[in-house]
């Protein structure tokens, strides 16, 4: 079964989406990659949580699995996702 990506293409032709081991960029050229979030478990509250790697915010810290965590920041930093800007703005001054 095929699963779906989704990227953008910037304004000088490169490729920007989350990192999948599905897709191999390094056969097109040049990768670069930023982390965008950590996926960590808190033992006081028993919980898993999503936190920005660029702002440290908290983005959500109610999740029973580590799947559920990694489904909900993999919807939440992909293109039109509500993190996608945080992604999209690492890239705009490398742009020339």
């Amino acid at each position: 079964m095929s699963k779906s990506i989704a990227l953008q293409i910037t304004s000088q032709g490169g490729v920007q989406m989350l990192q999948d081991d599905q897709v191999d960029l390094r056969e097109l050229g040049l990768v670069k990659v930023s982390r965008a979030s950590h996926v960590e478990f808190d033992n006081e509250k028993q919980t898993w949580f999503v936190q920005s790697a660029k702002t440290l915010e908290v983005l959500r810290d109610d999740f029973k699995t580590r799947e559920e965590a990694l489904t909900w920041e993999k919807a939440f930093y992909s293109p039109g996702g509500q993190g996608w800007h945080e992604i999209e703005d690492e890239t705009k001054g490398e742009e020339s």
